[in-house]
């Protein structure tokens, strides 16, 4: 993956600023895709167990879910359908689990609510807004490799009244977009670089007004 900031990018990492909230007791990775199941699976206790290729949820509300890894395909040549589950993140402020989708070529996340088994599909381990009320993932690169494009704005509590926000980057998109901090908690930062020739870099951001999230497209 590249970009005009990619020489910045830490290691394991899809962007210059890779989340650390959610990120598990005992484990010491700083990247994206370096987080520990291990720490995690110590960490959330019954909610969680790897049962072979499965990933097992045990929900508060008394169901079950397995997320089957499909190891026999990751090992073929061709890789058409490979896929595997690790559970990367908890947020037990809010009890939200967050668990790592990995593909042939690249990856994206999921975060569940230990509650209902209830998910939402994210493109980057997320970041807390100061108040804590929402969680918001960046994440964007050339070629195959690595997450979907786009950006996600998902509450932290539940609530029928407030929505979640998903932006994925059309095929045609002209921008690559990175999180680049929240300013108060009804704006995200981002830092957009350009496809096109002469590449440039300018700030633009998320923000919400009148009860919805809004990209604010660069010029």
């Amino acid at each position: 993956m590249t970009s005009a900031t990619a020489f910045a990018w830490p290691p394991y990492s899809f962007s210059d600023h890779p989340s650390q909230d959610g990120r598990c007791v005992g484990d010491n990775g700083g990247g994206d895709l370096d987080r520990s199941e291990k720490a995690c699976l110590e960490q959330v206790g019954e909610l969680a167990q790897r049962v072979g290729p499965g990933l097992q949820l045990k929900f508060r509300n008394g169901k079950t879910r397995i997320y089957l890894n499909e190891e026999t395909k990751c090992e073929s040549n061709d890789a058409d359908g490979c896929v595997k589950y690790q559970l990367t993140g908890y947020f037990p402020e809010h009890d939200l689990i967050l668990i790592e989708v990995d593909y042939w070529e690249g990856a994206s996340w999921l975060l569940v609510r230990a509650n209902t088994g209830e998910d939402a599909e994210i493109v980057a381990p997320p970041h807390y807004s100061p108040d804590r009320r929402w969680l918001a993932s960046v994440a964007s690169g050339e070629g195959p490799s690595g997450p979907p494009n786009g950006m996600d704005v998902v509450p932290t509590i539940p609530n029928s009244s407030i929505k979640e926000w998903h932006y994925r980057t059309p095929d045609d998109g002209q921008w690559l977009y990175e999180f680049a901090g929240w300013e108060g908690n009804t704006r995200v930062k981002l830092l957009a670089s350009s496809l096109r020739a002469p590449q440039r870099s300018i700030p633009t951001s998320i923000e919400r007004r009148n009860g919805e999230w809004h990209l604010r497209e660069p010029r």
